[in-house]
């Protein structure tokens, strides 16, 4: 199990995958930073890639 805080707010997620840690933060992002992902909709596919290979490495790491 690893344990990786969300990177707008810092609230803590656990899991063992990184596909099950993003699970998670889905759901959180919908309802707790409902703006943030109104904003996301205006990003490139290519952003929202490169956030996600951020993420998992991020996630890999730890």
């Amino acid at each position: 199990m690893k344990t990786m805080p969300c990177d707008l707010c810092s609230k803590p997620f656990t899991a063992d995958t990184f596909d099950e840690w993003f699970k998670l933060m889905q759901t959180h992002y919908m309802e707790e930073h409902a703006d943030f992902m109104e904003q996301a909709k205006n990003k490139t596919k290519e952003e929202g890639m490169q956030w996600m290979a951020d993420m998992k490495a991020k996630f890999e790491a730890l």
